[in-house]
């Protein structure tokens, strides 16, 4: 497991969208895009769990986050962090977790979809492999 940069704890506690890449069964990309949080050095969003990124994972839990800064570099491009990792699925939802991105995100604990209590709510908890991109959070930024 990598551990998380303070720039990319608050890129990551942010409201910046999170784009996710996992792998469809005949081997083609899945892209999603998801709000996510941080705990510790672990990343982690709420999803509904028959959803294709679910059930991709299930097969192969390896991921890939991009999550993309409001920043520019010193050379002018724009910041953004990539996660590679493994995730982990917990069946079953987590208010707090759900009302924690509900409140960055929307700024109230009110979800739209009502995830907080969907009895098919999943939670996806990412171990970080690698850290790129181009930001604080590489060498050379």
């Amino acid at each position: 497991m990598q551990t998380l940069s303070a720039p990319a704890h608050s890129l990551l506690g942010s409201d910046a969208l999170a784009h996710v890449i996992t792998t469809n069964p005949d081997g083609t990309p899945q892209v999603s895009v998801v709000w996510c949080g941080v705990t510790g050095d672990e990343v982690y969003f709420c999803t509904e769990g028959d959803t294709q990124k679910v059930r991709n994972l299930r097969g192969d839990p390896r991921i890939v986050l991009s999550i993309e800064d409001e920043e520019r570099n010193r050379r002018g491009l724009q910041q953004h962090l990539i996660i590679r990792g493994r995730a982990t699925i917990t069946d079953g939802p987590d208010p707090a977790l759900t009302d924690q991105l509900c409140q960055v995100y929307l700024g109230s604990a009110d979800h739209p979809l009502n995830l907080r209590d969907s009895p098919t709510a999943v939670v996806v908890r990412v171990e970080v492999e690698h850290i790129g991109g181009a930001g604080p959070w590489v060498e050379g930024g």
